[in-house]
Order: C-alpha cells, then structure tokens, then sequence
C-alpha cells in the first residue's frame, strides 16, 4: 500500500474541509462527505481504543486477533454538517461457523451532528478451533449525498477484515504481596487479570489455584461474567489470627492450565505481619521519597564482581522510589492527603515505615536493588517481568519505636516474578535485613543483606551486600573484607 498516496488524499479532504467558508445567506458550501472503517493498532498491534488517538497512524483494513476480548470496531463518518441522523448499512461474512461469535448494533450503525464516529462490537462466544475470518462490508447510506468509502482509490477502508488466529490467553496477579489485620471476618480483594479474556465456563470448571494456607478462610468469585478482562475475589477470614508476635501468610498461586498460561505475578502472599510498637508520628519512609518529583529515586552501592574479573567492588545505581498506599485501617497508617474534603472515604493514607520501587513509567521497570544487573536476556517491560518493581520493597524499625535516626530495616520477604525476553518464567524469593542511621543532617544511610532464591536459575541463595541513600549526596562506602560478592550474570 502506498501511504504517502493516502495521506496527500486525507490531507486534500481535511484541506477542504476547513477551507469551506459559508456564503452571504450562512449556508455552507458543498464538501465531500464519506463514511469508512476507522480501526487503528498501536506499535504491539493492540488496537486502539476511546479516548486513546494517534493522529500519526493509518487506519487498517485487515486484523489478526488472538484475544476474545470483546473487538471494538469504529466507523467514522467525515461531513461539514448533519442536519438528521445518518444510517448506514452494513454486511458481514464468515468464512466457517457463525455460532463462534455474534455482532451488535445488526447491520447499521448511525450518526448524528454531534456523534460522528459509531462502533461495530464483535462478542465472542466460545473458542474457534480452525483460523477463519468476518468480513464487513459497508453497503449502503441513508443520505446519497455521502460516499461510501474514503474519497481515493487507494485505501477506501469500506471493507474490515478480521482473520481470527490461534488463541492466546493469560493470567496474572496484578499485585504479588497483600497485608491484613488478621480480625474474624476481615474481606480482603483481589484481581486476577485477563489481558485477552476469557470464557467464565472454563474458569467455574477449572482449579486454576494451588494453595499454602497458613490461616483459615474462604474464598468467593465476585464478578465472574462474559466479556471482562478480570475477577475479583473475596478473601474472608474464618478466625480471628491476632497473635502479634506471630507472621501469619498464605500463599496463593496460579496454575497453568490447558487453556490459560500464567504470567507475569503468579504467586499472590496474604500476610499478617509481626506487630511492632511503632511511633507512626515519626514517618521514617517520608525521608526516602518525594512525591513532587515523579522521578524521585534513591541510590545503591552493591558489593559484586559482575565484570568477572576476580575483584569485588561496590557499584552504584539507582530505582525510583514511593511510598506505600495503604487503607485508612492499617496500624501504620499516616495521612498524606484528605483531597480537601469533609469525605473522608477519599483521602490518601501511606505507610509510615514502608518504601516501593516502582517505574514512573506505566510500562517500564525500574532497577530494584540492582536486579537487572543479575541477569542476561531479561524481559524489563512490567508486563513479562513485574518483579523489578517492588513495592512494598523495605520496612523501617525505629530503635525502641520512637528514634527518628536509627534502628533496623528487612527487606520484605516475597516473591518476585522475573521473565527471560524467549518467555521462561521464573519466581524469586527474596529476603534480608540490615541496619539504618542518619549519618549527617537529611542524610540516611542503609546496610543490608539481601537474599535472593532460586533453584533451577541459581542452584540456590545468593547474599549480596548493599549500601542504599536518600540522597545522592552521599560519601562513597568503604571497602568491605569479604571477596563473598555476586561473581556473573545469570541467563534466563
């Protein structure tokens, strides 16, 4: 297809359009006016849709679809000026069975002066076995003054196909790490996502779950229906688990199945943490991010030898950093904004002893404890490899639960989801502890430990040492003795 030819055509039309000027007694002077499919895809050939727009991308006339999410697929109608509603009919065909889906509105889509684009949706009802296609025609309109089709021959855009291919669906845990109080009968949601759908029949009728339950409860699909791309579920607690010197957890994770792989987050803890006395008022997390700059971050030195040439060093890097949200009801709660309002089911609260890791960018990954640097071949997208974003990533313990300068910090135990860029899939446990001080005024300075697991990846644990600061105004740390540092990057 030539597209600089469509494009000199679209921009005459336009050209034309607003170079129309309206004559002594204001009736417009007479433009082209035509109606054609309007289906664009970003760079992942996903299509867009309402209020996503690209004026930099042409329409297309033929699609392949993996998903059986519900396809939205718009007709746009270009004209100076209605003055009734517009019909325009439309046809479609199927090369093989019907029954895999249905279309709605039937047959016509309508326009109005103040509503000029309409949307063809295509359901699907169940799975389709062999590669077909639906071709939609548009056929006739209501106004003969309005072409059916772009105003050129090279791409009228009045016929849309849609070659159906092999299916591709998914899951995932959209979070991989939920605290609660531990009270009887305390509900706790969660999502399970489905970027490309599903059908509710085989979830109702599939185990797509393996439990570690450390508590009692139950739990209840909320929303199962047709055409969503989630499920919430209900977690209640059957006892009351209010031991404070106890960690109590369950772990929750996805199986694969025969029709839904999972990705990304497959491992989803519920946990309710040992209770400490702590000073909320003394906010010791509030040092380590600032929500004015979205590109806030804190900085590590990591002891290692990843260049391999026998020498242990410290490294420097960075991860952009945030606070926690968490409810109103958490013990360690800080109100951070109350939206200016008497409504309180509104306002914004953070952990006062909690940081996360997080990429500013909703795609992206950021560099958590210099993660990436472990590995060769790694997917960083948050899609594939959700695990580089870590939130909530460190806890603080003020000495007795009242300094504003020092005491201890762990590294939260949890399950981070790591992805190569060929598609394995792998889950690490990490883990750790340390010590923190106000070195000079503004200043803190973390040492820790941070344990990360993984049998088939590193044949087990793997300690290293760091060095975190709020500030990148720090002293360089000293050397440290040992030589026991991370010694290569591991190919996923």
């Amino acid at each position: 297809m030539n597209h600089t030819k469509i494009i000199i055509a679209l921009t005459i039309i336009v050209g034309l359009i607003f170079a129309c000027s309206e004559t002594e007694d204001n009736s417009a002077l007479t433009i082209p006016s035509f109606v054609r499919f309007n289906f664009l895809t970003n760079s992942n050939n996903e299509p867009l849709v309402y209020p996503e727009v690209n004026s930099g991308v042409i329409p297309i006339t033929t699609f392949k679809n993996s998903s059986i999410n519900t396809l939205k697929i718009p007709v746009t109608l270009t004209s100076y000026t209605l003055k009734e509603t517009v019909t325009v009919d439309y046809s479609v065909s199927s090369s093989e069975d019907n029954n895999v889906f249905n279309i709605k509105p039937t047959n016509q889509v309508s326009f109005q002066n103040n509503q000029l684009t309409d949307t063809i949706y295509v359901d699907f009802n169940e799975r389709w076995t062999t590669e077909q296609n639906i071709v939609l025609n548009l056929k006739s309109v209501s106004d003969a003054s309005i072409n059916i089709g772009n105003i050129n021959s090279e791409a009228p855009n009045d016929t849309f196909t849609i070659n159906l291919g092999t299916i591709e669906t998914s899951y995932t845990f959209p979070e991989n790490r939920i605290e609660i109080t531990g009270e009887m009968g305390e509900e706790i949601d969660f999502d399970v996502n489905f970027p490309n759908g599903y059908f509710s029949s085989e979830i109702e009728n599939e185990n797509i779950f393996n439990f570690l339950n450390g508590f009692d409860y139950t739990l209840t699909p909320l929303n199962l229906g047709k055409n969503k791309t989630s499920i919430t579920y209900r977690l209640t607690l059957n006892e009351a688990i209010n031991n404070d010197d106890v960690l109590y957890q369950t772990i929750i994770t996805l199986n694969d199945t025969e029709n839904y792989n999972a990705t990304g987050n497959k491992n989803l803890q519920i946990v309710k943490p040992i209770k400490t006395s702590r000073d909320n008022a003394i906010n010791i997390a509030s040092n380590f991010y600032d929500l004015s700059n979205s590109f806030h971050r804190t900085y590590v030195e990591h002891w290692n030898d990843f260049n391999e040439d026998g020498i242990c060093a410290w490294q420097s890097t960075f991860a952009f950093t945030y606070p926690v949200v968490v409810d109103a009801t958490n013990p360690n709660a800080v109100l951070y904004d109350d939206m200016a309002t008497v409504d309180t089911s509104d306002d914004i609260y953070h952990h006062a002893f909690q940081i996360g890791f997080d990429s500013p960018i909703a795609t992206t990954t950021t560099n958590s404890f210099n993660l990436k640097r472990y590995f060769t071949n790694s997917a960083t997208d948050r899609a594939s490899s959700p695990g580089f974003n870590i939130t909530p990533a460190i806890e603080f313990f003020p000495e007795n639960g009242t300094s504003t300068t020092n005491g201890t910090i762990l590294v939260i135990p949890q399950f981070l989801s790591i992805s190569g860029k060929n598609g394995n899939s792998y889950a690490f446990a990490i883990s750790g502890e340390g010590t923190y001080q106000e070195i000079s005024n503004g200043i803190f300075e973390l040492k820790f430990k941070l344990n990360i697991t993984n049998d088939e990846v590193f044949g087990g644990t793997i300690t290293s040492e760091y060095r975190l600061y709020n500030t990148s105004n720090y002293t360089d740390p000293e050397n440290i003795t040992t030589t026991n540092c991370v010694t290569k990057s591991y190919t996923l």
